[in-house]
C-alpha cells in the first residue's frame, strides 16, 4: 500500500467540494459522496460483509499509517469499531501546505461511513471538530 497516495489529493478534493457547493449546493456534495462511497468503496463493503469489521480495521490501519495520521482503533468483535483521530492527515497536510480547507471537509467521512454502514448492517456515528480531530464509530444494528 506504500506510496499509493499523494497527499495533495486532499487539496484537490477540497477545491472540488467547494466548487460543487458553490455552484450546485451542499446537496450536490452529498450526492457525489454517496456515489463515491458505493463505487470506490464497493470492494471494502464486500469484504466487511464477508469477513466482518476486521477488514475495516485493517483498511483504516493501512490508510492512516501510510498518511502518518495520529489515530487509535478499538474494535469489539463484529459488534462495534471506533476510530479516534487526533491528527487528521488530510486536514493537517492542507493547512501545512496553505490549501483552503472546504468548510465541511469532514462530511466525506460522515457520508462514506453512513453508506458503508447501511450496506453492511451497521449504524454510523461521527463527531468532529473541523480542526482535524474526530471519532468515527460503526455499531451493529
Amino acid at each position: 500500500m506504500k506510496d499509493r497516495i499523494h497527499k495533495d489529493f486532499h487539496g484537490a478534493l477540497s477545491v472540488g467540494f467547494e466548487f460543487l457547493d458553490k455552484n450546485y449546493g451542499k446537496k450536490a456534495v452529498e450526492e457525489y459522496l454517496k456515489e463515491v462511497a458505493e463505487s470506490i468503496y464497493g470492494w471494502l463493503i464486500k469484504k466487511i460483509k464477508n469477513k466482518g469489521l476486521s477488514e475495516l480495521e485493517k483498511y483504516w490501519n493501512e490508510v492512516f499509517s501510510e498518511e502518518e495520521g495520529e489515530f487509535k482503533i478499538k474494535r469489539k468483535g463484529n459488534e462495534e469499531i471506533v476510530l479516534k483521530i487526533e491528527k487528521c492527515p488530510a486536514i493537517h497536510h492542507m493547512k501545512e501546505k496553505g490549501y483552503q480547507v472546504y468548510s465541511n471537509f469532514c462530511i466525506q467521512c460522515k457520508i462514506i461511513n453512513e453508506v458503508i454502514g447501511e450496506k453492511t448492517g451497521y449504524n454510523s456515528e461521527i463527531k468532529y471538530d473541523k480542526k482535524g480531530r474526530c471519532e468515527q464509530k460503526l455499531r451493529k444494528k
